[in-house]
């Protein structure tokens, strides 16, 4: 058999291996997600200051082989569809009552986000996160500062 034909037919098997795959589990693979989560007041009553934060959702995923569990932190099967993390954490404005709380929407990405970066850093060997390739830890790093010349 032909060595192209050959490779061809092992390409487009592959591919439809994983077609079928992302099928079978009924979820959506995003590249990139925007957390822009509109319901938070501040956004309703003056323009921001920040950026939404854009969450590269295909380097976790394939770069750092991430399981969806790790963030997701639920039991999945095969077919279960990936639920946004506001399906569960519902709170979105922070209260007295709330402002430690877990279902505080904020709280959950910020418990989920940062301790993995802080303990990927650790595990680098520079647990301040100082190199040019530490995952970030504070705040300006993911909520990025607007341009004022660019309106919302």
């Amino acid at each position: 058999m032909n060595k192209n034909l050959l490779t061809l037919l092992l390409a487009a098997g592959i591919s439809v291996l994983f077609l079928a795959n992302g099928l079978y589990a009924g979820t959506k693979f995003y590249g990139e997600i925007t957390i822009d989560y509109n319901k938070y007041p501040e956004r309703y009553f003056k323009l921001s200051k920040r950026n939404y934060v854009e969450f590269p959702h295909a380097l976790h995923v394939m770069d750092f082989e991430l399981s969806c569990e790790q963030c997701h932190h639920v039991d999945l099967e095969m077919d279960d569809e990936v639920q946004p993390c506001a399906e569960c954490h519902i709170e979105l404005t922070p209260t007295t009552k709330n402002r430690k709380s877990i279902i505080l929407l904020r709280n959950a990405y910020h418990a989920s986000c940062i301790e993995c970066h802080k303990e990927f850093n650790r595990e680098a060997g520079d647990p301040r996160g100082f190199k040019k390739t530490a995952p970030p830890t504070s705040c300006s790093e993911c909520h990025i500062k607007k341009d004022i010349n660019v309106k919302e």
